[in-house]
């Protein structure tokens, strides 16, 4: 295959309720559409704001019929795509939209090359979530066979970052099916440089959807605060602020945050789980400093962002950000923004009460950092380098939508006269990088695998 001209991709919705998933999806639309395709989104319904955005990004929303119950099995149905589209890839995302995909490709578009993209390691999360119906063994079992069928029914398998990567490596290598490798993109969401914010208490963020928050190390997070809070006493007062609760579960999740923190003077304020790019941006833009304390994380997300607008970010090591980090900065650089798990909850909550306090106590120094990892890492991770790389997978040749000029081209081809762009380089990893020269001449592919 050395070109597509149209892709479907099954998202199951355009803004991110549901985290992450939604968000990768809707960034490898965008970039698809920025190359020149037909992108059409396939989605259970969206809203006339998603359909603007959407289109100002130059994708198509294709809602499904409603009739179904659940409504996620009108998915499954054959989309009702604009007049003469015809998919060439079709795209879907873990066992929330891969199932469609995988019947509607194989039923309806047979000519179609299907990718299949895995965000989550069930059999690291499962056994940490609680309140759950059934057992969580055979859930995580269940929900990784689902995975590993829809990984060998598809044409080509993506996982979401390093550790994803890893571990399917493994998980996949009894059936002859090797993954690939998508990094998210780091694309800079604010042209000027952050700064400490002013005024106070100093703002200490945890976004992303807090139901499961032994999984998210809400537990950590608070506990940690707590010994910060008893020892800034004469510093300005620092907040735990955290933004993700589930609808109508605030009150309840910050009483156990007040538990978990054993310090009843750390403020803290629970906000429920949003979607609104502008709020987010500004509760973004007024912490001096994000928390990622997941036991497990198959990327990050939340990191991504914060380090994306030059916000002190702390990661846990179990996260599949922590794990890029780690290749991509010179040695020893990558420790200033990671925290090393040990499982030992105590032993955790002392280390990142310690790296807390070491950021909070030199914001100017801690910002500085985080404006250099945002510049470092917008030049090595982009969606349209993930979007690149997903498509050479494929076998399609980058070069035939590139001019002369450098300018992205629709799969029609070369302007006649033009002559093909740089061949792209071989690898068994698809990664979201650009291709960047170091001193030396040589490509510099951030020790990427």
């Amino acid at each position: 295959m050395n070109s597509i001209a149209s892709v479907v991709a099954y998202g199951a919705e355009w803004a991110s309720t549901h985290g992450g998933l939604s968000t990768v999806n809707r960034e490898l639309c965008s970039s698809l559409a920025a190359r020149g395709l037909t992108v059409s989104c396939v989605v259970v319904a969206a809203t006339p704001a998603e359909r603007a955005d959407a289109a100002a990004r130059g994708v198509t929303l294709i809602e499904v019929p409603t009739d179904a119950q659940p409504p996620e099995l009108a998915l499954a149905r054959r989309p009702v795509l604009p007049p003469g589209v015809m998919p060439e890839l079709i795209i879907g995302h873990g066992r929330v939209t891969g199932p469609a995909a995988l019947s509607v490709a194989r039923d309806h578009f047979p000519q179609a090359k299907l990718a299949h993209v895995i965000h989550t390691a069930p059999d690291e999360i499962e056994w940490l979530k609680t309140g759950r119906i059934g057992d969580a063994g055979h859930r995580a079992e269940s929900r990784t066979q689902l995975e590993v069928a829809l990984a060998r029914a598809a044409d080509r398998v993506y996982a979401v970052g390093p550790q994803l990567h890893l571990r399917y490596l493994n998980e996949l290598h009894g059936f002859g099916v090797v993954p690939d490798r998508i990094d998210p993109g780091f694309d800079l969401t604010e042209q000027r440089m952050a700064t400490p914010p002013p005024g106070a208490p100093v703002r200490v963020l945890v976004a992303g959807r807090a139901e499961d928050a032994m999984v998210k190390g809400l537990d950590l997070a608070a506990r940690a605060m707590g010994i910060v809070a008893r020892k800034q006493r004469d510093h300005l007062p620092v907040e735990l602020y955290v933004r993700g609760a589930p609808a109508g579960s605030a009150e309840a999740l910050r009483n156990r945050l007040q538990r978990w923190a054993r310090n009843p003077a750390l403020h803290i304020v629970v906000r429920p789980y949003s979607t609104d790019r502008e709020q987010l941006s500004g509760e973004l833009l007024a912490a001096s400093l994000v928390l990622m304390p997941s036991r497990f994380e198959g990327f990050g997300l939340t990191g991504v962002d914060a380090v994306s607008a030059g916000i002190p970010l702390i990661s846990s090591s179990r996260s599949g950000l922590a794990l890029l980090l780690r290749e991509l900065l010179p040695e020893g650089e990558a420790d200033r923004h990671i925290v090393a798990m040990s499982g030992d909850d105590e032993l955790d909550a002392q280390r990142w009460a310690r790296a807390i306090g070491a950021k909070l106590e030199d914001r100017p120094a801690a910002f500085a950092q985080a404006g250099s990892l945002r510049t470092f890492m917008a030049g090595r991770r982009t969606w349209s380098g993930a979007v690149d790389h997903l498509l050479r997978g494929l076998g399609v040749d980058i070069a035939l939508w590139t001019t002369s000029a450098g300018t992205p081209r629709g799969a029609s081809g070369l302007v006649p006269g033009d002559r093909p762009g740089t061949q792209p380089f071989s690898s068994c990893v698809a990664v979201g990088f650009d291709v960047v020269e170091n001193e030396d001449g040589l490509d510099d592919r951030g020790g990427s695998a």
